[in-house]
């Protein structure tokens, strides 16, 4: 009994040893993976830094205006009998919008032509009488009262032909307004009055007509940009504006900066600008909301890199640069303006210079690296630098 109890025990502290030899191997195997998987290459996308002129645009959702509005009134009360123009139409200056019943002004010129035929003859009556007088009184034949009681008479007469020749062309005019016509070139919009409607002078609204070629996109900046906008205005009077079409195209249209308005916004901080364009296809259209961008710049041999090469940590913005024997350094740098998909670099790399643009996540500095893709910076032909 003793013999077997013997060889349990020593079969137990050799089955403890061996799992104590074999608990304290694993640690020092699952260390040498972590250290394997650390030494790695990490795979990553890099470029190379570039140097460019990269134009200096601000920009800014804005609106697009009519260039000039009218809202058509009548002239004269009246109805309506005809509406000589659709919905929407385009028209053009003197064109035919709207008539009135023109009977009731027909009326007033033929008495108002009657009344001076009248008041006409009246007056030559009182020449000859005027001249008739002048002889008697030459002759000793009359007073000179007499004469001046003529006179007087004459020039009454001749002022109230005067009065109704004015007239005349008071109702001359009224009969025109009962044609309303286009006061410009433009496109209308929907009728405000139909035929059968009573109008008044002055008060009813017929139909509102925008002028679309050319037209305005305004745009509000921040005050901060107002004195760089004047001093680039000051240098180039045409100063570049683009429009940036919210539709899947993203159709951009040009035009210049026509004015600045004359005062800042003390509600918003904001001056209003508007640029012209000549939208002779008529593709902006008033109301529409744009992405209108303003050149007022160049920054000459830029250095650019990928955006997505910039990282932000807690001291600023870095990148990951490319080393001799693919391994990586953390540079920290100064990040400018954005530039279609790229940043420009003020301070921190130059030409040349290789930075990781995807795979940061796994890095650290010392890291080694494989490379995936050597991608390249945005040409400088398709470049747009905003600022925001």
């Amino acid at each position: 009994m003793s013999s077997r109890l013997y060889s349990l025990v020593a079969f137990g502290v050799m089955s403890l040893g061996l799992m104590g030899i074999s608990g304290c191997s694993r640690p020092a195997a699952g260390q040498a993976t972590r250290a394997k998987t650390l030494n790695a290459p990490v795979p990553v996308h890099i470029a190379s830094a570039d140097v460019a002129t990269v134009p200096v645009e601000i920009s800014n959702i804005a609106t697009v205006q009519a260039y000039r509005t009218v809202t058509v009134q009548s002239q004269v009360n009246g109805q309506i009998i005809a509406a000589a123009v659709q919905p929407g139409e385009e028209v053009k200056t003197g064109q035919v919008l709207f008539r009135i019943d023109p009977r009731l002004y027909q009326a007033a010129l033929l008495q108002a032509r009657a009344t001076l035929a009248k008041d006409q003859a009246t007056a030559e009556n009182d020449l000859v009488s005027e001249r008739q007088e002048a002889r008697l009184v030459k002759m000793k034949a009359a007073s000179p009262t007499e004469y001046l009681l003529a006179k007087y008479t004459y020039q009454a007469a001749a002022a109230q032909v005067d009065a109704d020749k004015a007239a005349v062309q008071t109702a001359e005019v009224n009969l025109n307004y009962c044609t309303i016509c286009s006061p410009m070139n433009g496109r209308v919009g929907n009728l405000l009055a139909y035929p059968g409607t009573n109008v008044s002078a002055t008060s009813t609204n017929l139909i509102v007509i925008n002028e679309l070629r050319p037209i305005y996109v305004a745009i509000a900046l921040p005050q901060r940009y107002l004195v760089e906008v004047k001093s680039a205005w000051k240098l180039d009077p045409k100063l570049p504006m683009t429009a940036t079409i919210s539709d899947p195209s993203g159709t951009v249209v040009a035009g210049h900066l026509s004015f600045i308005d004359n005062q800042v916004s003390a509600t918003t901080g904001t001056v209003t600008l508007m640029g012209s364009f000549n939208n002779s296809n008529e593709i902006l259209w008033p109301g529409e909301l744009v992405n209108a961008t303003l050149k007022v710049g160049e920054l000459k041999n830029a250095v650019v890199v990928p955006a997505n090469a910039v990282e932000v940590g807690q001291d600023g913005h870095y990148v990951y640069e490319v080393l001799a024997g693919n391994t990586v350094k953390m540079v920290p740098v100064t990040a400018g303006i954005s530039w279609q998909g790229n940043t420009v670099i003020s301070k921190g790399l130059k030409k040349g210079d290789v930075v990781v643009t995807d795979g940061q996540v796994r890095l650290e500095p010392g890291s080694h690296i494989e490379v995936v893709q050597h991608g390249l910076v945005a040409p400088a032909a398709t470049s747009v630098a905003t600022k925001n």
